[in-house]
Parts: structure tokens; sequence; C-alpha cells
């Protein structure tokens, strides 16, 4: 029996392609990735993720997949659930080969919480509260301070029962740890405060009447609540005033040391307005006392002879009401 030429072309070519479909080679199915699911993680307030419990996977994203527990707390967080959150969002891993638990128990990071970090986030709350107008304010812990537990976060403070009259150099505080928001525990701490401003002194010795304005001064450290009334500025208009008392040389001015210039004299006549509703009178009297703007004095009359207080207004003028 004789082959047709075209059916004899068709055979040789299907016996090429069979040929040649078995000399290629085999590609193989490519391996599947191998990640290790963790038996536990510490993680911060803002929840657990992704990344805190798998590796293995190159650029897996950082997904949040539960919430974080409470300090002091701890939970225990399926395989399956991680899964299922990473397909949610968007991220899957059907195809990955796992190794390790089938559960990990979360808990929260924890630090020790210092004494020198508790001392400095004392001082940066009272320098908020007490020393915004300048100054330098330096606190000593009283008492030894033992370390705590904290979350290993940003920690702020509150500090409770602070003196109502100001701050002082001896104060027992309430201290309130606060991460993010939570209270995370309370102490009782004593504390040294020290206020340092730079305040005017004596450069000389001083007497009392001096105009301040001829009054020599420099500037130095001193911790302003050891001694009550420090000034910590002399006033601007300094040609209003004058020293009430007298300063030895480096001696801190205090609320006592000034007063307004005295503009009446004892012994001199001035101008006494006697005022009895809308009627009012001007006469000389007697100044019978120094007095300065704003102070009660006494005065004269000098045909009656009768004393009687008046309260200075100016030079040389006290009001004498009725």
């Amino acid at each position: 029996m004789k082959l047709s030429l075209s059916i004899l072309i068709e055979l040789l070519l299907g016996v090429a392609s069979l040929a040649a479909q078995a000399s290629a080679p085999t590609v193989a199915a490519p391996e599947p990735l191998v990640a290790v699911f963790a038996t536990g993680a510490m993680v911060r307030s803002e929840g657990v993720f992704s990344t805190d419990l798998i590796q293995g996977i190159p650029a897996l994203p950082r997904v949040r997949v539960a919430p974080a527990p409470q300090v002091g707390a701890w939970s225990q967080l399926s395989r399956t659930s991680v899964v299922e959150a990473l397909r949610i969002a968007g991220v899957d891993l059907s195809l990955v080969r796992w190794t390790g638990p089938e559960s990990a128990r979360i808990s929260r990071a924890m630090r020790e919480l210092g004494e020198a970090e508790v001392r400095d986030q004392i001082t940066q709350e009272l320098q908020r509260r007490f020393a915004r107008n300048g100054g330098e304010i330096e606190v000593r812990l009283s008492r030894p301070w033992r370390s705590v537990s904290i979350p290993d976060e940003s920690l702020d403070i509150r500090l409770l029962d602070l003196p109502t009259a100001g701050l002082q150099s001896l104060i027992s505080l309430k201290v309130e740890g606060l991460v993010g928001g939570d209270a995370v525990g309370s102490w009782f701490q004593p504390i040294q405060v020290r206020h340092w401003c730079e305040v005017p002194v004596a450069a000389a010795a001083l007497r009392r009447g001096q105009p301040l304005v001829e009054v020599e001064t420099v500037l130095e450290r001193r911790d302003v609540l050891v001694s009550r009334g420090i000034l910590k500025a002399l006033p601007k208009a300094v040609q209003d005033y004058e020293l009430a008392e007298g300063l030895a040389p480096g001696q801190a001015f205090s609320d006592r040391s000034l007063r307004l210039k005295t503009v009446v004299f004892r012994g001199r006549w001035v101008d006494a307005r006697i005022q009895a509703g809308t009627l009012e009178i001007t006469t000389k009297v007697e100044a019978l006392e120094d007095g300065y703007p704003g102070q009660s004095i006494r005065v004269r009359n000098p045909l009656s002879k009768r004393e009687f207080r008046g309260v200075v207004q100016g030079e040389n003028s006290v009001l004498v009401p009725l």
C-alpha cells in the first residue's frame, strides 16, 4: 500500500513535534514561602501588628491585627485570626507554609522607671507652672526612689497636692504617671526645691531714705524660695522710689526694701483738701510725719490745734475725707 506525499509529510511533522516536546526541559513549580509564627510578643498601647508575630516573609506589610492587652494583663492570639486580619487588609498568605505554634501570648512591653527620669519630669512640670516669668527650678528627691515597672512608652506625669500658697523649699507631692493618657501608677514623694533667679543686690551699703535712682546694684544668682519677698527686679520708674530700709553690701532687695519717694515732710506746711460730700475746702495744715503717695499721715490745723489724718496725694498735698 502506497502513502500519499501529504500524509507522509504530516506524519514526519508529528514525530518531530513529539521529539521536541520530549527534549524540552521541565519547569519545576515554585517552592512555597516558609513563615515562622512567634510564640509571643510584647507590644505597646497602639496594638498588635503583623510584624510583631510573623517572620520569614520579605516586605511583610505592618498591619494592626489586634488591640493591645491592658497593662498587667495578657491575651492569646491565634495564627488563624492573624492570617484572616491580613487577608481583610489585602495580604494573601494562603500559599505560605507555617512553622511555629498555633497561637501566641501577647503582653505589654515594660521598662523600669528610675529616679533621674522622675526628677526631670517633676522639674519640668514645676518649671512650667511656677517659673514662667524666669528663673530655673532645681529639684532633689528627699527620699530614695524605688524603681518601678511601667509600660515601655513615653511617660507624662501629673503633680497633685501642690501647695496653694505657691512653691516652697520643702514640699510633698503625689506624682501620678500617665502613658497614653492612662494612669500607670501614683507615688507620694517629698522633694527639695530651689528657684534660682538673677536678682538685684546692693553693691555697697545703702541707707534708709536714699533715692533709688542713686543706688548702685549688681545681679547675683539667688534661691528666691529661701527668703520670701525677694524682688526679682527693681521697678522701672526708679525715680519714684526710695529705700524704706538700710541694706548691707550683697543684701538682696525685698518687697519691704522700697517705698514710693517721700513727697511730704514733717514740720512743713502742706495743702489739705477737706471733702464732705460735694463740699470741698482747701486749707494749710502742718505735716506731723513724712509721707509718700498713698500713705496716711497725721496733720494739724494751725488755728484749732486739732490733729487728724490725711492721705498723701502728691508733693505737699494731702486729702482729708470726712
